[in-house]
């Protein structure tokens, strides 16, 4: 018990202790505060003029889209809830049998408790520019009640035919050992 206290001790002291002194901002000149004014309040009104930035992998879609990562995640979602419609919806092109799905081992999956998606950073896969068909790379792990499931693979989403948003064109996904 004694050398618990003493181990606190330095910590209860080094969490007491004062931040370092942060170095003064340099004054203007008194002549020059009102043009600094000026100058900062026209940069602000620049700044809300310019478009936001958009990451040119995802520049196919609207600039107010999710991403890629987002959707699978909502897809993912949707399974987990046994949510047909939604499900479909992410697709392009819904798969008509869910035994011959490309993810078909996911819709497949009985008495499903929990499905984790993990994204990696997609890669564009058409010489296009913007590109407009991005592959996914996923980890997927499902908690069902005959045990833990881990898939690795990916899903390729494309625009949809408006450019609002991305949508599920083809899926791999193959089981994975811990």
């Amino acid at each position: 018990m004694r050398r618990f206290l003493l181990l606190i001790a330095p910590l209860v002291l080094l969490g007491c202790s004062r931040p370092a002194p942060q170095p003064e901002p340099a004054m203007a000149p008194a002549g020059s505060t009102a043009s600094t004014e000026a100058s900062s309040a026209a940069d602000t009104d620049a700044a809300a003029l310019q478009p936001p930035a958009i990451d040119p992998l995802f520049a196919a879609v609207a600039a107010d889209a999710e991403s890629p990562s987002i959707m699978l995640n909502r897809y993912v979602i949707a399974l987990l809830n046994r949510n047909r419609t939604a499900s479909d919806a992410a697709w392009a092109i819904p798969p008509a049998d869910p035994h011959r799905a490309d993810d078909a081992a996911l819709r497949q999956l009985q008495d499903l408790r929990t499905l984790r998606l993990d994204s990696d950073t997609p890669l564009a896969r058409d010489g296009q520019q913007p590109p407009r068909l991005l592959e996914v790379p996923v980890r997927i792990r499902a908690v069902t009640a005959q045990g833990t499931f881990r898939f690795g693979g990916w899903y390729r989403v494309q625009p949809s035919s408006d450019g609002r948003a991305w949508q599920i064109q083809s899926a791999q996904l193959r089981p994975t050992l811990d």
